[in-house]
């Protein structure tokens, strides 16, 4: 129980001792990962407008690295040749991020690339959800 006397830091110092070698890496990893979201959340919201192609999932793996990280590695043809793309989304859990990844393999799914640069895509979580395939998370 917090005294209600005496100074704040009589009860604070000792929370403060004890998380103070991890409170950078708590704030520095979840920075990163909230800045990577929120970076893709940007990616997406830009090229909703970009024309689509059909693409072809060609691989899919699952990294283990401050919690489970879901690569997808697809071609898809656009202006007369092939290109190639990757997504990827990060999962807490491994059950999640595995039942994506299986959700994944060997599917064909929407691609949104950029009209004056078609080797540039975008997946969209939007269009995940559509196949079905992003029904988790």
């Amino acid at each position: 129980m917090i005294p209600l006397h005496g100074h704040w830091w009589n009860w604070w110092e000792p929370v403060y001792s004890l998380f103070h070698g991890f409170f950078p890496v708590i704030v520095g990893g979840g920075g990163a990962l909230g800045g990577q979201t929120l970076w893709q959340k940007l990616r997406q919201r830009r090229a909703a407008g970009w024309p689509s192609a059909d693409g072809e999932v060609q691989s899919v793996t699952v990294r283990h690295k401050n919690g489970y990280t879901v690569v997808v590695q697809y071609r898809y043809f656009a202006r007369s040749e092939y290109h190639y793309g990757r997504y990827s989304r990060h999962f807490r859990r491994k059950p999640q991020a595995e039942l994506f990844a299986e959700a994944l393999r060997g599917r064909h799914i929407q691609v949104r690339y950029q009209e004056d640069k078609p080797a540039v895509s975008v997946v969209l979580d939007h269009d995940l959800r559509m196949t079905g395939a992003l029904q988790i998370g």
